[in-house]
Protein backbone atom coordinates (compact mmCIF):
# COMPACT_ATOMS: atom_id res chain seq x y z
CA UNK A 1 0.00 0.00 0.00
CA UNK A 2 1.09 3.30 -1.11
CA UNK A 3 0.39 5.19 2.28
CA UNK A 4 2.18 2.73 4.07
CA UNK A 5 4.97 3.10 1.92
CA UNK A 6 5.39 6.45 2.11
CA UNK A 7 5.17 6.70 5.67
CA UNK A 8 8.12 4.50 6.05
CA UNK A 9 10.11 6.52 3.60
CA UNK A 10 9.62 9.66 5.82
CA UNK A 11 10.35 8.15 9.21
CA UNK A 12 14.27 6.90 7.95
CA UNK A 13 15.11 10.07 6.76
CA UNK A 14 16.27 11.46 10.19
CA UNK A 15 16.47 14.67 8.62
CA UNK A 16 12.89 15.37 8.08
CA UNK A 17 10.09 16.12 11.25
CA UNK A 18 8.41 13.23 12.42
CA UNK A 19 5.14 15.37 12.56
CA UNK A 20 4.39 14.68 9.03
CA UNK A 21 4.15 10.34 9.05
CA UNK A 22 2.89 11.03 11.96
CA UNK A 23 -0.20 12.54 10.08
CA UNK A 24 0.36 10.01 7.59
CA UNK A 25 -0.64 7.54 9.90
CA UNK A 26 -3.40 9.31 11.68
CA UNK A 27 -4.63 9.21 8.07
CA UNK A 28 -4.01 5.21 7.96
CA UNK A 29 -5.83 4.74 11.38
CA UNK A 30 -8.91 6.85 10.71
CA UNK A 31 -9.30 4.54 6.89
CA UNK A 32 -8.83 1.18 9.16
CA UNK A 33 -10.68 2.81 12.19
CA UNK A 34 -7.99 1.22 14.55
CA UNK A 35 -9.10 3.12 17.28
CA UNK A 36 -5.87 2.57 19.45
CA UNK A 37 -3.39 3.60 17.10
CA UNK A 38 -5.79 6.80 16.47
CA UNK A 39 -5.66 7.59 19.83
CA UNK A 40 -1.39 6.98 20.40
CA UNK A 41 -0.48 9.27 17.06
CA UNK A 42 -3.54 12.04 17.98
CA UNK A 43 -1.57 12.39 20.92
CA UNK A 44 1.83 12.03 19.83
CA UNK A 45 0.38 15.23 17.73
CA UNK A 46 -1.41 17.28 19.64
CA UNK A 47 0.56 16.35 22.86
CA UNK A 48 -0.86 15.05 26.05
CA UNK A 49 -3.44 15.73 28.63
CA UNK A 50 -1.53 16.82 31.78
CA UNK A 51 -4.00 14.81 33.73
CA UNK A 52 -4.15 12.20 31.95
CA UNK A 53 -1.85 9.18 31.04
CA UNK A 54 2.06 9.52 29.68
CA UNK A 55 3.44 6.03 27.92
CA UNK A 56 6.56 4.93 29.85
CA UNK A 57 9.13 6.45 26.88
CA UNK A 58 8.09 9.97 28.09
CA UNK A 59 8.68 9.52 32.12
CA UNK A 60 12.12 10.36 33.14
CA UNK A 61 14.20 10.14 36.63
CA UNK A 62 15.74 13.73 36.98
CA UNK A 63 17.61 15.84 39.33
CA UNK A 64 16.03 18.17 42.22
CA UNK A 65 18.30 21.34 42.59
CA UNK A 66 17.49 24.20 44.34
CA UNK A 67 18.29 27.94 46.53
CA UNK A 68 18.00 27.77 50.30
CA UNK A 69 19.30 29.70 53.43
CA UNK A 70 20.93 27.94 55.82
CA UNK A 71 22.35 30.19 59.26
CA UNK A 72 23.95 33.22 57.75
CA UNK A 73 24.95 30.85 54.54
CA UNK A 74 22.72 31.13 50.84
CA UNK A 75 23.40 28.24 48.67
CA UNK A 76 22.70 28.43 45.09
CA UNK A 77 22.12 25.68 42.48
CA UNK A 78 22.09 22.99 45.06
CA UNK A 79 21.33 19.19 45.22
CA UNK A 80 18.43 18.76 47.31
CA UNK A 81 17.93 16.21 49.48
CA UNK A 82 14.19 14.25 49.56
CA UNK A 83 15.46 11.23 51.96
CA UNK A 84 12.93 10.38 54.67
CA UNK A 85 9.65 11.73 52.20
CA UNK A 86 7.21 9.25 51.45
CA UNK A 87 9.16 6.64 48.76
CA UNK A 88 6.31 6.98 46.34
CA UNK A 89 5.84 10.71 46.59
CA UNK A 90 10.08 10.78 46.56
CA UNK A 91 9.59 9.09 42.66
CA UNK A 92 7.29 11.45 41.46
CA UNK A 93 9.17 14.63 42.43
CA UNK A 94 11.97 12.77 40.89
CA UNK A 95 10.37 12.18 37.88
CA UNK A 96 10.16 14.67 34.35
CA UNK A 97 7.25 14.33 32.57
CA UNK A 98 6.65 15.29 29.09
CA UNK A 99 3.48 16.10 27.34
CA UNK A 100 4.73 18.55 24.57
CA UNK A 101 3.39 17.58 21.30
CA UNK A 102 5.62 15.95 18.66
CA UNK A 103 6.31 19.35 17.05
CA UNK A 104 6.54 21.05 20.44
CA UNK A 105 9.96 18.71 21.30
CA UNK A 106 11.42 18.95 18.04
CA UNK A 107 11.27 22.63 18.91
CA UNK A 108 12.38 22.33 22.42
CA UNK A 109 15.54 20.57 20.73
CA UNK A 110 15.96 22.98 18.48
CA UNK A 111 16.03 25.84 20.82
CA UNK A 112 17.61 24.68 23.71
CA UNK A 113 21.24 26.30 23.95
CA UNK A 114 22.15 25.02 27.67
CA UNK A 115 21.53 21.44 26.89
CA UNK A 116 19.47 21.64 30.24
CA UNK A 117 16.06 21.48 30.83
CA UNK A 118 14.49 23.06 34.06
CA UNK A 119 11.37 23.15 35.89
CA UNK A 120 9.84 24.98 39.03
CA UNK A 121 8.03 23.09 41.86
CA UNK A 122 5.03 24.72 42.63
CA UNK A 123 5.21 26.51 46.30
CA UNK A 124 3.37 23.59 48.26
CA UNK A 125 5.57 21.30 47.11
CA UNK A 126 9.03 23.55 48.30
CA UNK A 127 7.27 24.23 51.81
CA UNK A 128 6.57 20.31 51.98
CA UNK A 129 10.30 19.24 51.17
CA UNK A 130 11.31 22.20 53.00
CA UNK A 131 9.77 20.82 56.08
CA UNK A 132 11.26 17.15 55.32
CA UNK A 133 14.37 18.63 55.15
CA UNK A 134 13.50 20.77 58.63
CA UNK A 135 12.84 17.13 60.50
CA UNK A 136 16.43 15.80 59.19
CA UNK A 137 18.62 18.25 61.36
CA UNK A 138 18.03 21.86 59.64
CA UNK A 139 15.14 23.59 61.85
CA UNK A 140 16.36 27.29 60.51
CA UNK A 141 16.55 25.84 56.71
CA UNK A 142 14.80 27.99 54.42
CA UNK A 143 13.92 26.77 50.97
CA UNK A 144 14.11 29.37 48.23
CA UNK A 145 12.94 27.08 45.34
CA UNK A 146 13.50 23.78 43.72
CA UNK A 147 13.57 22.63 40.03
CA UNK A 148 13.62 19.28 38.20
CA UNK A 149 16.59 19.47 36.11
CA UNK A 150 16.80 17.12 33.00
CA UNK A 151 19.38 17.10 30.51
CA UNK A 152 18.19 18.31 26.78
CA UNK A 153 19.10 14.53 25.62
CA UNK A 154 15.89 12.91 27.12
CA UNK A 155 13.85 14.78 24.24
CA UNK A 156 16.01 13.72 21.78
CA UNK A 157 15.76 10.28 22.74
CA UNK A 158 11.46 10.94 23.40
CA UNK A 159 11.83 11.31 19.43
CA UNK A 160 14.08 8.15 18.89
CA UNK A 161 11.85 6.26 20.19
CA UNK A 162 8.46 7.56 18.74
CA UNK A 163 9.90 7.48 15.04
CA UNK A 164 11.74 4.28 16.01
CA UNK A 165 8.60 2.64 17.13
CA UNK A 166 6.45 3.68 14.46
CA UNK A 167 8.96 2.72 11.79
CA UNK A 168 8.96 -1.06 13.50
CA UNK A 169 5.28 -0.95 13.24
CA UNK A 170 5.16 -0.23 9.36
CA UNK A 171 7.57 -2.43 8.59
CA UNK A 172 5.73 -5.18 9.83
CA UNK A 173 2.40 -4.00 8.78
CA UNK A 174 4.81 -4.51 5.39
CA UNK A 175 5.83 -7.07 6.16
CA UNK A 176 2.50 -8.99 6.87
CA UNK A 177 -0.33 -7.14 4.78
CA UNK A 178 2.22 -5.54 2.24
CA UNK A 179 0.54 -7.24 -0.73
CA UNK A 180 -3.03 -5.91 0.35
CA UNK A 181 -3.88 -2.53 -1.62
CA UNK A 182 -7.70 -2.12 -0.86
CA UNK A 183 -8.15 -0.46 2.30
CA UNK A 184 -11.93 -2.47 3.11
CA UNK A 185 -9.17 -5.48 2.98
CA UNK A 186 -6.51 -4.18 5.33
CA UNK A 187 -9.86 -2.95 8.10
CA UNK A 188 -10.63 -6.49 7.77
CA UNK A 189 -6.89 -7.39 9.95
CA UNK A 190 -8.11 -5.11 12.66
CA UNK A 191 -6.80 -8.00 16.11
CA UNK A 192 -3.93 -8.40 13.79
CA UNK A 193 -3.11 -4.65 13.26
CA UNK A 194 -3.88 -4.50 17.20
CA UNK A 195 -1.40 -7.25 18.33
CA UNK A 196 1.30 -5.48 16.24
CA UNK A 197 0.49 -2.27 17.51
CA UNK A 198 0.97 -3.61 21.05
CA UNK A 199 4.12 -5.28 20.79
CA UNK A 200 6.21 -2.07 18.60
CA UNK A 201 4.45 0.94 19.48
CA UNK A 202 3.09 1.32 22.86
CA UNK A 203 1.25 -0.40 25.46
CA UNK A 204 -0.24 2.51 27.90
CA UNK A 205 -1.78 0.59 30.54
CA UNK A 206 1.43 -0.66 32.05
CA UNK A 207 1.96 -0.30 36.01
CA UNK A 208 5.05 1.56 35.28
CA UNK A 209 3.21 4.99 34.16
CA UNK A 210 3.84 7.29 37.18
CA UNK A 211 0.39 9.29 35.62
CA UNK A 212 -2.82 7.95 36.56
CA UNK A 213 -6.11 7.04 33.62
CA UNK A 214 -10.02 6.72 33.61
CA UNK A 215 -11.70 9.64 34.49
CA UNK A 216 -8.81 10.97 36.48
CA UNK A 217 -8.66 12.73 33.19
CA UNK A 218 -12.21 14.42 33.44
CA UNK A 219 -11.02 17.16 36.04
CA UNK A 220 -12.09 20.52 35.70
CA UNK A 221 -10.18 22.40 37.51
CA UNK A 222 -11.29 26.24 37.13
CA UNK A 223 -11.00 27.90 40.52
CA UNK A 224 -13.48 30.71 42.02
CA UNK A 225 -12.54 31.02 45.44
CA UNK A 226 -12.40 33.89 47.34
CA UNK A 227 -9.70 34.73 50.06
CA UNK A 228 -10.69 33.39 52.85
CA UNK A 229 -14.11 31.78 51.92
CA UNK A 230 -13.90 28.20 53.59
CA UNK A 231 -17.47 27.09 51.59
CA UNK A 232 -16.17 28.02 48.24
CA UNK A 233 -12.98 26.51 49.02
CA UNK A 234 -15.13 23.26 50.77
CA UNK A 235 -17.20 22.85 47.25
CA UNK A 236 -14.32 23.38 45.21
CA UNK A 237 -12.38 20.42 47.16
CA UNK A 238 -15.43 18.17 46.51
CA UNK A 239 -16.00 19.27 42.87
CA UNK A 240 -12.65 17.96 41.88
CA UNK A 241 -12.97 14.34 44.03
CA UNK A 242 -11.77 15.37 47.61
CA UNK A 243 -13.80 12.81 50.26
CA UNK A 244 -15.91 15.01 52.41
CA UNK A 245 -13.69 13.49 55.41
CA UNK A 246 -10.89 15.18 54.17
CA UNK A 247 -12.07 18.01 53.04
CA UNK A 248 -13.31 18.82 56.67
CA UNK A 249 -9.73 18.15 58.05
CA UNK A 250 -8.33 20.84 55.78
CA UNK A 251 -11.05 23.32 56.93
CA UNK A 252 -10.48 22.95 60.16
CA UNK A 253 -6.14 23.46 60.05
CA UNK A 254 -6.21 26.18 57.14
CA UNK A 255 -6.89 29.09 59.44
CA UNK A 256 -4.89 27.74 62.67
CA UNK A 257 -1.66 28.73 60.68
CA UNK A 258 -0.64 31.61 58.66
CA UNK A 259 1.36 30.85 55.45
CA UNK A 260 4.15 32.65 54.49
CA UNK A 261 3.31 34.70 51.66
CA UNK A 262 6.75 35.94 50.63
CA UNK A 263 8.31 32.56 50.14
CA UNK A 264 4.41 31.34 48.75
CA UNK A 265 5.21 28.16 51.28
CA UNK A 266 1.82 26.82 53.59
CA UNK A 267 2.29 26.05 56.99
CA UNK A 268 3.43 22.22 58.42
CA UNK A 269 -0.43 21.95 59.20
CA UNK A 270 -1.22 22.69 55.90
CA UNK A 271 1.92 20.76 54.26
CA UNK A 272 1.13 17.68 56.01
CA UNK A 273 -2.57 17.18 54.58
CA UNK A 274 -1.28 18.09 51.08
CA UNK A 275 1.68 15.17 51.88
CA UNK A 276 -1.12 13.07 52.27
CA UNK A 277 -3.38 13.80 49.87
CA UNK A 278 -0.26 13.49 47.56
CA UNK A 279 -0.23 9.91 48.89
CA UNK A 280 -3.92 8.75 48.27
CA UNK A 281 -3.44 10.03 44.29
CA UNK A 282 -0.65 7.63 44.42
CA UNK A 283 -2.63 4.93 45.64
CA UNK A 284 -5.91 5.83 43.95
CA UNK A 285 -8.15 6.22 46.37
CA UNK A 286 -8.03 10.04 45.63
CA UNK A 287 -9.43 9.39 42.14
CA UNK A 288 -6.75 11.92 40.35
CA UNK A 289 -3.86 11.71 38.60
CA UNK A 290 -0.86 12.21 40.61
CA UNK A 291 0.73 14.91 38.01
CA UNK A 292 -2.31 16.81 38.12
CA UNK A 293 -2.46 16.33 42.39
CA UNK A 294 0.06 18.66 43.56
CA UNK A 295 -1.08 22.05 41.40
CA UNK A 296 -5.22 21.28 41.58
CA UNK A 297 -4.21 21.63 46.12
CA UNK A 298 -1.66 24.79 45.38
CA UNK A 299 -3.86 26.54 43.26
CA UNK A 300 -7.57 26.15 45.14
CA UNK A 301 -5.55 26.67 48.96
CA UNK A 302 -3.20 29.37 47.48
CA UNK A 303 -6.70 31.29 46.46
CA UNK A 304 -8.05 30.52 49.76
CA UNK A 305 -4.93 32.51 51.45
CA UNK A 306 -5.37 35.06 48.85
CA UNK A 307 -1.55 34.06 47.24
Amino acid sequence: MKLISDIINELVDTDKSISSPLLKTKVLASRIQNTELLNWVSNELKGYDIKGELPEYRLYGCNLIGDYINGNMQYTAQPIPTAGLDERIEKVLRASEFHQSISGLENILKDNESGILEVNFAAEIVGLIQSNWRKMGNPYLQLINVKRRTSINVVDEILSVVRNNLLDFMLKIDEEFGSITEIEELKSKKSEIATIMSQTIINTSGDGNVVNTGDKAKIDATINIQKGNKEELKSHLMDIGVSEEDTNELIEIIDTEEPNKEKRTFGDKVNGWTTKMLGKALNGSWDVGIGAAGSLLAEAIGKFYGM
